[in-house]
């Protein structure tokens, strides 16, 4: 009964956050679509992605991503991903919502839900990440709470709170082609521990206004203490990204 309670105490705090970025996102009605994110995953992206890790050996996904962006200052985003975890059925899915700040500086508040679930594992993971972020062209960092609920088979949910962080640097930036490092313990289908984090190496190939092409390779690393990890993964990333 008591975790039942907080399950459902969880839900509506998903559903009043989601809906307060829409509606905060809506609120004129001169309201205008003016684009995608000039992020990686912005407009609308499919991709494949295989895996291979210490704990499950070969693992893979199909996600799709989307994001639209209003009045030059909003942004919605949203995403699913499913695929299989050594011999068990994985899913993944995101919702948030960010807003930049009329300061001057590229700074911005986002909000974020986040679901990781293991059915064959009876494993559920829910997650609220509410971020800062400063976003330069050519580098930023971001920075936040994670707000975590874990539930293993029926027992229990844990609650933990993790420091959120995660820094990017463009070597290339041309009306053609971005080549970039990042390094964090979240993106948008996964929220670690503060001491399992990734390293990405991320590009994407315009081909025109519309099409462009994402290629990204990760090494994950596994831990719990400060930054202290052994090698856990490696991830590649490949897909087309539609913007409009």
């Amino acid at each position: 009964m008591y975790s039942n309670n907080i399950e459902t105490i969880m839900r509506r705090m998903i559903l009043l956050l989601v809906l307060a970025v829409v509606v905060q996102n809506l609120h004129s009605l001169d309201t205008q679509a003016t684009g995608d994110v000039p992020v990686p995953g912005g407009g609308l992206g499919f991709y494949f992605t295989p895996e291979y890790n210490r704990a499950l050996n070969f693992c893979w996904a199909l996600s799709t991503v989307g994001a639209v962006e209003f009045n030059e200052r909003y942004t919605v985003k949203s995403g699913l991903a499913l695929g299989g975890a050594g011999n068990t059925f994985d899913i993944k899915l995101f919702a948030g919502g960010a807003a930049s700040l009329p300061i001057g500086v590229p700074l911005s508040v986002s909000v974020a839900y986040n679901y990781n679930g293991l059915p064959g594992y009876e494993a559920h993971s829910h997650s609220i990440l509410p971020l800062v972020s400063l976003a330069y062209h050519r580098a930023g960092v971001s920075i936040g709470p994670n707000f975590r609920f874990t539930r293993f088979f029926g027992g229990q949910p844990a609650f933990e709170s993790i420091l959120a962080f995660g820094a990017y640097v463009n070597f290339i930036t041309t009306d053609y082609l971005e080549l970039g490092l990042r390094i964090a313990n979240f993106d948008d289908f996964i929220y670690g521990n503060f001491g399992s984090y990734f390293l990405n190496l991320y590009s994407t190939v315009r081909l025109n206004e519309k099409l462009s092409l994402v290629n990204d390779i990760e090494i994950h690393q596994g831990g719990s203490v400060a930054l202290t990890a052994n090698f856990y993964g490696i991830v590649c990333r490949t897909g087309v990204l539609f913007s409009w």
